[in-house]
This record gives structure tokens, sequence and C-alpha cells, in this order.
């Protein structure tokens, strides 16, 4: 065989072999399929008793206690829609300042057919566990929140204070002090309430987060009793800690219009 005739049998094969390895063109992503979605406008409300609540009131509480309560602000984390087998999560974690009244938010969610709402107090543990340096400043988690417990590195779930007095009968300020300040895993706290929600595209979903915070001194059987114990940081008797949290959980409730 001639020297012309080896290369250009190798340059046939040479083509051959390159236009059997050839890719198949790519078979485009079909776009994914449009969801309809409407505006829900989200209040969380404190009240007492059913009353609207009044940080500059005296109320009186379970245990016979008097109680004014001057700061109380909570993450709840998550917030979810339940649709039988799937949750659409309204937002993973916000943070909650009430003392003043309620507040609100305006968030969305696909439209559909919802059996109950999903809450957690507190930070699940993954939020509870981030680092902190990793977190803008102002998100609800950053450090500016005032929610950072740094001895713990972990976060304070609930901050619950105010004035408290052990004499029914008594009058004026209440002289003792109560900081009840939730954290650590333990005292993290979830619910689902039932609660049946149709969501069209055709009006704006109004949804309320109730707190009741006469609540967070009994739920019927047991009594959070300050004189007890009226000082939690983590650090304390683990039980006060744990008491205050299953109250605390317990006092929610969901309205809508």
């Amino acid at each position: 065989m001639s020297h012309s005739q080896l290369l250009g049998g190798l340059a046939l094969a040479s083509l051959l072999l390159f236009s059997g390895c050839k890719k198949d063109p790519e078979v485009p992503t079909p776009p994914a399929p449009e969801v309809n979605t409407q505006v829900v406008k989200l209040t969380v409300k404190p009240t007492w008793n059913g009353t609207p609540f009044d940080k500059n009131t005296v109320y009186a509480a379970a245990g016979d206690q008097r109680i004014k309560v001057t700061e109380l602000k909570f993450y709840l984390a998550p917030l979810g829609l339940t649709n039988g087998d799937e949750t659409y999560q309204l937002f993973d974690a916000d943070l909650f300042n009430v003392t003043n009244g309620p507040l609100y938010r305006t968030l969305s969610v696909p439209v559909g057919n919802y059996q109950s709402v999903k809450l957690g107090l507190g930070l699940p543990y993954d939020l509870n566990h981030r680092d902190l340096a990793t977190i803008p400043p102002n998100d609800p988690t950053g450090n500016n929140s005032g929610m950072y417990w740094s001895w713990a590195t972990m976060y304070r779930f609930v901050i619950f204070s105010g004035k408290f007095d052990n004499d029914p009968n008594g009058t004026g300020e209440p002289p003792f002090t109560f900081d009840l300040h939730t954290g650590l895993d333990t005292c993290y706290r979830s619910r689902e309430i039932p609660f049946n929600l149709n969501v069209t595209t055709s009006d704006t979903v109004r949804l309320t987060v109730n707190v009741d915070i006469s609540r967070f001194f009994t739920d019927g059987s047991q009594v959070l009793q300050l004189s007890e114990g009226a000082i939690w940081h983590g650090t304390e008797d683990i039980n006060i800690g744990l008491k205050a949290a299953d109250l605390q959980i317990a006092a929610f409730s969901i309205e809508g219009e």
C-alpha cells in the first residue's frame, strides 16, 4: 500500500470514529407549570383572655397572681399551611415583638384548599445552630435581633418579661420582676392547628395568629407560679423553661375571615 493510500485510510477511519461519537442534541427542559398564588395578609395579635393586650394594664392571672407584661418577643419558625401530605411554608423563621400590639406581614401562598396551620415557637435545630457570622445582621435571626445568646452560641426563643405580685388584692405597680427567656433545643415547640382555608385567585387571604398571654400562666391544669421561679435564662432549673415553653405554644390559635 502506498503512503498516500495509508494516509487516506487513516483519515477516513478518523472521520467515521468521530461521527460515531457525536452526541445527540440536548432536549430542552419543559418550563415549569405556572402556579397561581394569592396574597396573604398575616396578623400576629397579642390578647389577654380574648381582649386586646395592653402593656400598661395589670392583669389578674392564674395562681392568684397580678401580672404586668412589659415585653413579649418571640420567633415563629416555621409558619406553614398544610393540604394533606404537603406543607407550604409562608416563612421559615420570623421574629415578632408584640409588646406594643399586633404586627403585620404580607406573604403569598399557592391557590388551593388547606386543612391546617403548622407553626413552631422558637428555632428548630438547624436554624438554632447556624453560624451567626453568615447571617445578615438585620435578618430576623441576625445579630441585630437581640435574640442571640453568645454564651450558648444559640438563640433565645421567647423573651417574656414584666412585673408580678403574689397578692391578688394588691394595688398599683406589682413589686416583683419576672424575666423568662426560653431557649436551647429542648424548649423548641411546634403545633399543627386544624384550620380550613380555601385560597382562590379572586380574594386576598386574611389570616390571624392569636397569642393569648393569659394562657402563658395556665393551660387549665398546670400553673406557672412565678414565686417558684421568676427568672430563667437557660442555666437555671430547666423545669421552669420547659413548663414555660409548654404553656406558651398552647396559647396560640388561628382565625381568618
